[in-house]
C-alpha cells in the first residue's frame, strides 16, 4: 500500500515510536562522554539524525499524495 493512502494515524504512530526512539538516542549520546565511548555516542547522534529524516521523507511523502486530493482546500 501506498504511504500517500494511508490513514493519519500511521503516520501518528510512526511519529510516536520515533520519537521514543530519538528520546533514548539522545539520551544516551547526552549522558555519556565522548571521550570515554566516541563510537557509541556518534552512533546514537547519527541514529536520532537517520530516524528523523526517515519520518520526515515518509510525512512528506504522505502529505504529497494530500495535495494530489482532487483541488478540495482547507
Amino acid at each position: 500500500m501506498s504511504v500517500r493512502r494511508w490513514h493519519w494515524g500511521k503516520n501518528a504512530i510512526l511519529w510516536a515510536w520515533g520519537g521514543l526512539l530519538v528520546a533514548l538516542f539522545l539520551t544516551n549520546f547526552l549522558s555519556q562522554k565522548a571521550e570515554l565511548a566516541p563510537v557509541a555516542s556518534s552512533l546514537s547522534f547519527l541514529g536520532s539524525l537517520v530516524i528523523l529524516v526517515g519520518l520526515t521523507v515518509v510525512t512528506w511523502r504522505w502529505l504529497g499524495g494530500k495535495e494530489d486530493g482532487g483541488g478540495r482546500g482547507l
